[in-house]
């Protein structure tokens, strides 16, 4: 009860009036509210600490969950948390027991029943397992997201103490900014010791520092607690460190593109080259009866639809966890790919199945142009699912392509003729008449706004609706409050300006360094459809030429012509197939987005439908 008491005081502290100042709370009202009614979590939660708050106070001090989940940013009491942990575990390992009691009563083999046991013996000790390793987990995530924030971060910390923002007005403004999604977290943790626990700002900051998992950040803010407190140059000192953190990024980003290309290169290689060798395993083990023990049609619908897209997705996750996250989230085009996509894909099938005759595959009769057929289908159902994301995501990229840099030498401008003594505002509307590409709209509208007597505020939030590009939104909310807060002297805009730039260039830096891998996944698509089939229909017709292949009461060369047009449906299915999924990786590679990838899985999708049809015709196929 008094923690969600604590819960609505910090809601009521971070809640804003639509109009006023930022940080301004709305005053308390004393109204009645019923008695909250008890929770399960709540239950279970008096159970835990009922139990074992004597083992969970010996596990905390054993594995030191209390700078753990500090570390993690996570708030919770370490004996609640070692308390919920000991409880799950006890729950998983009764349930594990009653249902090893009822396995060990069927009437089924006994390495069944000792492996399904020994499988459920195993829950209590990964459920246990994954509470102790989860806050390392989250002291991770936290870590990397504020130091992809970070170079933002410092750019607007810098830009807002040469305006005179002191720095917990600072903080609060970084609390209600969109723009930012870890660095907020971590401005609101700063001001809840502020404004619960009446700490001073530079305690709260040097508080809530010290044991922060990302060093940048940490290093950062305590030498701002040190240079305040020494009296020192608290703008040189940002400056310098902001330059050293673009710097750092900088690097880093080259180490992120070599670990992406690593990552390619290994795909690609397993892609094409284990690809291969299985298939020519699978194919020889399909066709030959000498190979039926050790592989066969089945493994290979394994490998081609299980095994090939599992590591695909492994990847995909893999570069996921590698590349640096916006926290503005841009979910438009899976929307639509689930609400239209998937529809259409279920339309898409069975018309294209019919239109083609593939269904003559699916009924045993399996011609090079009914396999072409059934693996036109699937092709075209994989397009129209992500054809409708696809379009919106290239409307979206050709809308903001090239918004950066244009945002970066309008602000450059804009400290220009700020120096000649015009007003912020009076300064836009002087640049809206000239020319920056793809934001000029948007200029335009700011300016038509002001010139009304519109905020520069509310100016900025009207002309970037709809927008998803992160370093738009970020130079701009900055621009604004810069001019609000700073002052919007040339000083502070030649700064943001110049941080701006800096921005950019770790963008730009990345695309560059990872455009050449964006190309891989198309040349290991195409090499597995055209080298598999190829392999195929040379293996079919050596055989068939010498008839190698001899079985019990069939002629070999009768039972090749069986079973090969089968292998050719699996491998150009499964090709089609592999290559839609590589489109994504190829996507994902260029832009972060799997979204991106749309495109090029259509692409690809075609392109290997194109291959596959004209490497059918070298297989010597015979209907059955």
């Amino acid at each position: 009860m008094a923690f969600e008491g604590l819960k609505r005081r910090l809601a009521r502290l971070f809640r804003r009036r639509k109009e006023g100042l930022p940080g301004e709370v709305e005053p308390t009202r004393r109204v009645y509210r019923p008695p909250r009614r008890m929770s399960l979590q709540d239950l279970l939660d008096i159970i835990a600490m009922s139990y074992f708050r004597g083992p969970a106070e010996k596990l905390v001090r054993a594995f030191d969950l209390e700078r753990a989940l500090k570390r993690a940013g996570m708030r919770v009491s370490p004996q609640m948390y070692a308390a919920r942990l000991l409880l799950y575990t006890t729950l998983a390992l009764s349930v594990s027991l009653y249902l090893s009691a009822l396995i060990s009563l069927l009437h089924i083999s006994r390495i069944i029943k000792v492996f399904s046991v020994m499988s459920l013996l195993l829950v209590p000790l990964m459920v246990f397992g994954i509470g102790l390793s989860y806050p390392s987990g989250r002291v991770s995530s936290r870590k990397n997201g504020v130091e992809t924030e970070l170079p933002f971060f410092a750019a607007y910390l810098t830009t807002m103490a040469r305006g005179g923002v002191p720095i917990a007005k600072i903080l609060e403004r970084v609390a209600n900014l969109r723009v930012f999604k870890s660095v907020r977290e971590e401005a609101k943790m700063i001001l809840r010791d502020i404004k619960i626990f009446g700490k001073d700002p530079l305690t709260a900051i040097e508080d809530h520092a010290i044991e922060h998992p990302s060093p940048r950040y940490r290093e950062l803010m305590l030498g701002y607690i040190t240079t305040v407190r020494t009296g020192g140059d608290v703008l040189h000192y940002l400056e310098i460190r902001t330059q050293d953190i673009f710097s750092s990024r900088i690097e880093e980003l080259k180490t992120i593109a070599e670990r992406m290309s690593m990552f390619t290169e290994v795909y690609v290689t397993i892609a094409v080259v284990l690809a291969l060798t299985f298939y020519i395993f699978f194919t020889i083990s399909a066709i030959f009866p000498a190979g039926a023990h050790f592989g066969g049609i089945a493994q290979l619908a394994l490998f081609s639809f299980v095994f090939l897209p599992l590591m695909t997705i492994l990847l995909l996750y893999m570069i996921h966890e590698a590349q640096p996250k916006t926290p503005i989230a841009f979910n438009k085009p899976y929307r639509y790919t689930l609400y239209i996509g998937v529809p259409l894909a279920l339309i898409a099938f069975p018309m294209v199945l019919y239109a083609t005759q593939g269904y003559q595959a699916l009924r045993g009769s399996i011609t090079a142009s009914s396999i072409l057929g059934l693996s036109s289908a699937v092709a075209a159902s994989l397009i129209a699912l992500v054809a409708p994301g696809a379009y919106v995501y290239i409307m979206e990229r050709r809308r903001t392509r090239g918004l950066g840099r244009a945002t970066a030498n309008f602000l450059r401008d804009l400290a220009e003729v700020r120096k000649t003594g015009l007003s912020p505002e009076k300064s836009i509307e002087m640049l809206a008449e000239r020319e920056y590409g793809p934001l000029t709209p948007i200029i335009r509208r700011v300016a038509a706004a002001l010139s009304i007597g519109v905020s520069v505020e509310e100016a900025l939030r009207r002309a970037l609706r709809g927008f998803k590009d992160w370093l738009l939104l970020a130079n701009m909310r900055f621009l604004a409050d810069s001019i609000l807060v700073g002052g919007g002297t040339s000083e502070t805009l030649d700064a943001l300006a110049r941080y701006a730039h800096s921005l950019v260039e770790i963008e730009e830096e990345l695309k560059r360094r990872l455009r050449s891998y964006m190309y891989m996944p198309y040349m290991g698509a195409i090499l597995v459809v055209v080298s598999s089939l190829l392999i195929l229909g040379f293996t079919a017709s050596t055989l068939l030429s010498t008839h190698a292949a001899t079985a019990p009461g069939l002629a070999g060369a009768e039972l090749i012509k069986r079973q090969l047009p089968k292998v050719a449906l699996l491998l150009t299915v499964g090709g089609v197939f592999n290559s839609w999924l590589m489109g994504l990786v190829a996507g994902k590679i260029q832009d972060s987005y799997l979204a991106a990838g749309f495109t090029h899985a259509i692409i690809l999708s075609i392109l290997s439908l194109l291959t596959a049809g004209a490497t059918l015709h070298h297989i010597p196929l015979v209907p059955h």
